[in-house]
């Protein structure tokens, strides 16, 4: 039998997905502070009229702004974490939809999920359902490609005054899996200072940073181990002045993960203590952590065993996963807090040209995550 919660998301289920359909047309790139404010608008009215709440605006100068509210009573605290910046530049993608699939920029990271949690408060607020627990909720516009460098203090903060963290971001799958484990993510940016010299007239007075670069790259790269989980990736490079001319300097940027946050550390002291291969090289590293682990504990097993629970008692199954990806759910589950990822939208492609939510799964997991909310 549907219960009143169920009943009243899936009554309301074409306004959840239009409200989804409006946030994803106000592109928010994270680099486009005035383009992320935008969708903020959009969500501060949102709330307003949805749960007769004024949020708290925490300006920022040169990211997006962060949105922060509470809502319910008691000692206790939950705290419901997402983004609205995505990783897609104006124009990159358009909102496409073919049956039952709605595809567009940052439809499922996360847009998707930051309607849910809208809806599952206004759900409970319009069913009479009595909170045992405040809810703190904190939308973030700094999250993609910078890791969220502004909000991670005031998500570290709220982590700590909350029992359980609650994130929207994507389901893991067509099927929505939670996330109980990621990975941490460490990131550095090296440069290389050699000497130029024309190619052709002078070459053996030059020294190359981009072959020193070359030979550093290997380096890193060599510091993988798939056995233990831990993969070093250089991802950019560039350097050099023309063709004709040995390059005077070169830049890599590294991205680093790892499944347990001792070996995120010593992988970054090896990374910081390797040497140049030519002394004649000068050689500066930047960079470290960016995201811990977000560990699977006896605490978090039990969380998501009750999230099952509650899934069963709505109609549908819900499976664990860990996952490489980072979240903003590693910087509450490091402050020890018991954290569930992955409740918001389910489809596919975050990051991918064919990002996409299926449409059929948004009324049971809002529901689900009203469920949550009202019971934890």
């Amino acid at each position: 039998m549907m219960s009143d919660i169920q009943h009243y998301i899936e009554m309301h289920k074409d306004e959840i997905i239009s409200d989804i359909k409006q946030l994803v047309q106000l592109e928010s790139p994270t680099s486009d502070k005035n383009a992320v404010d935008q969708a903020g608008d959009w969500i501060q009215n949102a709330i307003k009229r949805y749960l007769g709440i004024t949020p708290n605006v925490i300006k920022q100068n040169e990211t997006g702004n962060h949105i922060t509210f509470e809502i319910g009573e008691g000692k206790e605290q939950i705290l419901l974490s997402g983004h609205f910046d995505t990783v897609w530049d104006k124009g990159d993608l358009e909102l496409i939809e073919e049956d039952n699939i709605i595809y567009g920029p940052g439809v499922i990271d996360m847009k998707t999920g930051v309607v849910q949690i809208l809806w599952s408060l206004r759900a409970l607020k319009e069913n009479n359902k009595a909170l045992n627990k405040r809810v703190k909720v904190l939308f973030n516009g700094d999250h993609e490609g910078i890791a969220s460098p502004t909000s991670r203090p005031y998500i570290e903060e709220a982590a700590r005054q909350s029992k359980y963290g609650l994130v929207a971001e994507a389901a893991t799958g067509e099927q929505g899996a939670l996330k109980t484990f990621r990975k941490g993510i460490y990131r550095y940016k090296i440069q290389f200072h050699g000497k130029n010299s024309h190619a052709g007239n002078d070459h053996e007075k030059g020294e190359s940073a981009i072959l020193e670069a070359a030979i550093f790259t290997q380096k890193l790269e060599g510091l993988t181990d798939y056995e233990e989980g831990t993969t070093v990736n250089v991802g950019l490079i560039s350097g050099g002045t023309g063709i004709n001319v040995r390059p005077d300097f070169a830049e890599i940027k590294v991205d680093v993960r790892v499944v347990e946050n001792e070996i995120g550390q010593q992988i970054d002291e090896k990374i910081k203590n390797l040497s140049s291969s030519n002394e004649k090289i000068k050689i500066e590293i930047e960079g470290g952590e960016v995201r811990p682990v977000m560990e699977r504990t006896k605490q978090t097993v039990i969380l998501f065993n009750k999230a099952r629970s509650y899934a069963n008692e709505l109609g549908f199954e819900l499976e664990e996963v860990a996952v490489g990806g980072g979240s903003d759910g590693s910087f509450i589950a490091a402050q020890g807090t018991p954290t569930l990822d992955g409740l918001g939208g389910v489809g596919g492609g975050p990051h991918a040209r064919n990002e996409h939510i299926n449409v059929n799964y948004v009324s049971d997991r809002t529901a689900l995550l009203a469920t949550l909310i009202e019971k934890l």
